[in-house]
């Protein structure tokens, strides 16, 4: 994928993410950990969905759950 359609896909993802889990965009960076974040079996379903959705990439929950930060799932879409 163009770098440059990456990037707006993560800010897309940034914005979709804040409002799934309810918190300020601001909130959120590629070091936020997902242990800092209200992060439950619903919330893991729905970001699987919404990456799906934004990359129309699908991954399974063992891969997101191996993931401790949002830059360790960039890194996931990546490979």
């Amino acid at each position: 994928m163009p770098m440059d359609n990456f990037l707006e896909k993560k800010e897309t993802f940034f914005n979709e993410f804040a409002n799934l889990l309810d918190i300020e965009r601001s909130n959120l960076s590629e070091n936020t950990l997902f242990n800092d974040l209200e992060w439950d079996s619903m919330a893991v379903i729905s970001t699987i969905a919404l990456i799906d959705e934004i990359f129309d990439i699908v991954i399974s929950g063992d891969e997101l759950l191996n993931c401790s930060s949002i830059s360790d799932v960039f890194s996931l879409l990546n490979d």
